[in-house]
């Protein structure tokens, strides 16, 4: 899903680079497959640096790198938080299949939903 939003910008390398300097000055911890930030409020300070305007597709983005690299079992104990950020950029989508694909992971998160709740 939004793989064509995967492209590099010119916003996504300043994060980047303000993810940098954070891991410089140990406020959070880089490794191939993660991000993990030190405290929930450093996490905050570093998504306000994102302009408002991209957030909702920086989240999509997000979602779609969870998707194409979680296990089904991963995924599965994941889902509904994937399913969430791949929501906010879902009047992204262009393409009939991704959107099918949405649909379906919105489903089967419902029916997760309504399962847990009985």
């Amino acid at each position: 899903l939004l793989s064509s939003d995967l492209t590099s910008s010119s916003a996504e390398r300043a994060y980047a680079s303000s993810i940098e300097e954070f891991e410089e000055e140990g406020l959070c911890e880089v490794d191939d497959k993660e991000c993990r930030f030190m405290h929930d409020q450093i996490q905050s300070a570093a998504f306000e640096l994102i302009c408002p305007e991209q957030r909702d597709s920086f989240r999509g983005k997000i979602g779609s790198i969870l998707l194409q690299s979680l296990s089904p079992a991963e995924l599965e104990a994941s889902l509904f938080e994937v399913v969430g950020l791949l929501n906010c950029a879902a009047s992204n989508i262009t393409d009939d299949e991704e959107r099918d694909e949405l649909a379906r992971m919105n489903l089967k998160a419902g029916i997760k939903a309504s399962e847990n709740a009985a």
